[in-house]
C-alpha cells in the first residue's frame, strides 16, 4: 500500500470494491470509514459544511486505497460524489470540491478529473459521503 494510506474500508454488501477491464478500473461507492469509525448524517443538519468536507477527504483516501489494491493509477477519469444533505444545502459541489482536492494533492496532474456532484435524500449506512471512480491503471 502507498505511503500515508490506510487500508481501505471492508465492503458493507455483496459488491467488490473495485472491478478492472483492460486497464479501467471502476471503484464502488465507498466512505469515510476509518478505523470502525464512519461520519454520518445529513450535512446542512446534522453536520456542518467543514464536517462534510472532512467526511469527503477520508471517503478520497478511501478510495485512493482501493485504487492501489489494483495497481499503479495512470489516471483518474472520473469521479462520482453523493452527499447526504438537507433540500435547501446548496454547496453539494463544495463538498466534493474537498475531495478533488485530496486527490489531486495525491496525485498531482494523475488525479485531475471530471466529477458530478449529487445531492442525496439519504446514502447507505447514513454516510454523509459517498465516492465512486473510474480510473486508468499503468499496464
Amino acid at each position: 500500500m502507498a505511503a500515508g494510506l490506510n487500508a481501505p474500508p471492508d465492503p458493507v454488501g455483496l459488491y467488490e470494491p473495485f472491478t478492472r477491464h483492460g486497464e479501467l478500473v471502476f471503484v464502488s461507492a465507498i466512505s469515510s470509514a476509518r478505523d470502525g469509525a464512519m461520519i454520518t448524517g445529513k450535512v446542512g443538519r446534522d453536520l456542518t459544511f467543514e464536517e462534510g468536507c472532512e467526511a469527503a477527504r477520508r471517503a478520497a483516501d478511501n478510495l485512493l486505497a482501493v485504487l492501489d489494491q489494483a495497481g499503479e493509477v495512470a489516471a483518474i477519469l472520473m469521479i462520482r460524489g453523493q452527499v447526504n444533505a438537507t433540500d435547501d444545502f446548496a454547496q453539494v459541489h463544495k463538498v466534493i470540491d474537498a475531495a478533488s482536492e485530496r486527490i489531486v494533492e495525491r496525485l498531482g496532474e494523475t488525479g485531475r478529473h471530471a466529477r458530478t456532484a449529487i445531492g442525496c435524500a439519504t446514502l447507505p449506512n447514513n454516510n454523509a459521503v459517498t465516492l465512486e471512480a473510474i480510473a486508468r491503471i499503468a499496464t
